[in-house]
């Protein structure tokens, strides 16, 4: 990757962690958020390449974790719910706050959302830390049985915590809550019989169902995965 960048960096991290913020905070739009994610990443692994800050691969920590946990969760779903649009505006927020992104949708009636602000969970658990390890020590590992079916009830059963511990959480008006499913992580190939085919847009639409009255904090709720949005709610429309 080619980047330009209108500043001067030292090239050693302590020093450019500030700068670096700065630019992942700096707002841009649907159509150019995938981008902008690949870009924070890349100044990151650069600055922090053989210092104590880098992530120890496959494990994510500090920024690249954040990155990977949120901003490319919310670049997926800008192509998706906001068509990749250049009239939306979307801001990373780092920190502490009740939100992860905010967004100024300034595409004309009836294309333009009420949202103004993000929210990001993702389906991760032991398990997925655990099968990552393995995947990198091992390169390509066997497992029998429907590991695709497995994986998907566990998903569901993680959908339901995620809800339950966001819904106790108060949010700003408007705030559109995020569950990234994260299933592309992760390369399979199945040998034998056929996988069961899953039918993940009303097994996860029904939790969402199932735990409305948890949800009125949000404007609206949405399940996704890289390339597809599941389900959604809007928890608050009879």
């Amino acid at each position: 990757m080619h980047i330009h960048i209108n500043r001067t960096l030292t090239g050693t991290w302590e020093t450019d962690r500030a700068a670096v913020k700065e630019i992942a905070e700096a707002s841009t739009t649907a159509a150019q958020i995938y981008e902008h994610a690949r870009v924070v990443i890349a100044l990151f692994d650069r600055l922090t390449y053989g210092t104590p800050s880098a992530s120890n691969y496959p494990e994510r920590s500090g920024l690249a974790r954040k990155v990977h946990d949120e901003l490319f969760p919310i670049a997926h779903f800008a192509m998706l719910h906001f068509a990749a649009s250049s009239d939306v505006s979307i801001r990373w927020h780092l920190g502490n706050q009740n939100f992860d992104a905010t967004v100024e949708d300034q595409r004309a009636d009836p294309d333009r959302s009420s949202i103004r602000y993000l929210e990001v969970t993702t389906l991760q658990d032991r398990e997925d830390a655990k099968l990552l390890q393995r995947l990198s020590e091992e390169g390509c590992i066997g497992i029998e049985g429907d590991l695709g079916q497995a994986s998907h009830l566990r998903k569901v059963d993680l959908l339901r915590k995620a809800l339950e511990k966001k819904g106790m959480i108060e949010y700003p008006p408007d705030t559109a809550l995020l569950v990234y499913t994260d299933e592309d992580r992760f390369r399979q190939f199945s040998f034998g019989m056929p996988p069961r085919t899953i039918d993940k847009k009303n097994s996860f639409g029904a939790v969402l169902d199932e735990m409305k009255p948890l949800l009125e904090r949000f404007s609206e709720v949405f399940v996704y995965s890289k390339s597809e949005i599941y389900c959604a709610l809007q928890p608050r429309t009879e």
